[in-house]
């Protein structure tokens, strides 16, 4: 993505608004405060805001995003900037001003960004050919990665597959016909040498990272008697830390409750009323230090929907959620209730999703290093869900949750909380499992366990 193409975005989103605000609002306020250099500021403000929230969004990522993704960004983050500014006008002339222009606003920025998407995408097609990537691997490397990496086809698409048992020669025989390289889990020998080629001829190299690899991405550097040495934390959190992330959960929870409780109070009354059975669902689940703690969600699913005592995920379609459940899934009601989970102390409104301990153990026969997502305690949200679905597979989850104890900062929260919101409305983040499975393990995780 061009810095140009950016730029346009935020100017062309600018002037619309500047358009409205002359047009509908400037001499129409009761306070003199934006008449003069006021204006200049709150068009600034504007933009500043749109340029945060496609940031978070990944509003700008031509080339990464598809255009109906670029679309759905762009517009989520514009919504989010109407609304503030739309109040922080009715903050400065301390009355309700009429939303109607606003409305207007979002309509004329719609059409805007649909143009911008289309055009920046279609313009990064024709400066940028698509890179022929070569993959080396070792024999166990799945389809199912290829396919993932073929999925961003406008950035590079796959060439060729080699297994590292074709030796090091073939290997770079074949890379000097290529355009980059993936590397996907081999030796860490084989990898240090392939970066260090692709680093002398200047190609792109994509690493498909493991645990070790992820902890060292945060580590910092110091200087030991002219010695560069990278220290990695510990994967916990400073008791400053600790204490802002609690204060921060104690305050979200309570305002959320207080504005969502109607909602809770519906949801009751409609789960009580289909069919007689209890309103919520008490499950056991896994936080900081594996603490064993109850898991309070509105039932979604018939009830005695484990009567076989197996601990199994929902499935895609599956036949124990009910009508309502599926509706309350969809949009994340049924999580609500976590809230007092995190007043309680037993989880925190960011951090890895806690899991069943019966699952959590087959996954640990897998993947050893599973339970090291417990450093911190269990969130209602983070990477793992607002980057991954319902089914992602579990080592995939364990790389994102150990990304974001190794990065956390309270920013970093908000960040993940405002991205949560964009989730909502994607229906593949709710994703079940496959049919014939109980959990979410996928073909990456297998390959651990037949190591």
């Amino acid at each position: 993505m061009l810095v140009g193409d950016s730029l346009f975005n935020i100017i062309g989103m600018g002037l619309l608004f500047t358009i409205f605000w002359f047009a509908f609002y400037r001499y129409n306020l009761a306070t003199q405060f934006l008449y003069k250099k006021g204006t200049a500021v709150l068009i600034f403000i504007y933009c500043v805001l749109y340029y945060v929230f496609t940031n978070i969004y990944g509003g700008h990522k031509v080339g990464y995003y598809r255009i109906s993704e670029l679309i759905y960004s762009q517009f989520l983050s514009m919504i989010m900037v109407n609304v503030l500014i739309w109040l922080q006008i009715c903050l400065i002339d301390r009355r309700v001003i009429a939303v109607m222009p606003i409305l207007l606003l979002t309509a004329a920025d719609t059409v805007f960004i649909i143009f911008w998407s289309v055009w920046s995408t279609r313009r990064f097609r024709k400066r940028n050919d698509v890179r022929d990537m070569l993959v080396v691997c070792d024999d166990r490397l799945s389809a199912g990665i290829i396919d993932k990496i073929n999925w961003y086809d406008y950035k590079f698409r796959i060439w060729e597959q080699i297994s590292v048992s074709a030796g090091m020669e073939k290997i770079l025989s074949m890379a000097d016909k290529c355009e980059g390289i993936v590397l996907a889990e081999i030796d860490a020998n084989i990898k240090k040498e392939l970066v260090k080629y692709a680093f002398e001829k200047s190609i792109p190299v994509l690493i498909i990272p493991d645990v070790s690899e992820i902890v060292l991405k945060n580590a910092y550097t110091l200087n030991m008697c002219d010695m560069p040495v990278l220290i990695c934390n510990r994967g916990e959190l400073s008791l400053l830390d600790e204490f802002v992330k609690r204060l921060f959960d104690l305050v979200v929870s309570a305002c959320v409750i207080a504005l969502l409780w109607p909602i809770m109070l519906i949801t009751a009354v409609i789960i009580k009323l289909g069919d007689g059975g209890p309103v919520m669902y008490k499950q056991e689940r896994l936080t900081i230090h594996n603490r064993v703690f109850t898991l309070y969600k509105f039932r979604s699913m018939v009830v005695d929907a484990e009567k076989d005592g197996v601990a199994r995920l929902a499935k895609n379609k599956d036949d124990r959620i009910t009508p309502f459940g599926a509706f309350i899934r969809k949009i994340r009601i049924d999580e609500l209730p976590q809230l007092f989970n995190v007043i309680k102390g037993d989880m925190s409104i960011v951090g890895p999703r806690p899991e069943r301990p019966e699952i959590a153990r087959q996954y640990e026969k897998a993947i050893p290093e599973f339970s090291y997502r417990l450093k911190v305690k269990a969130g209602l949200t983070g990477y793992a869900q607002v980057v991954g679905r319902y089914n992602t597979d579990p080592y995939d989850k364990l790389l994102w949750d150990l990304m974001y104890i190794q990065s956390y900062s309270f920013l970093l929260d908000i960040k993940l909380i405002l991205m949560t919101i964009k989730i909502l409305f994607i229906p593949e983040s709710t994703q079940g499992v496959a049919d014939g499975t109980t959990t979410a393990k996928g073909e990456r995780s297998r390959r651990k366990e037949s190591v």
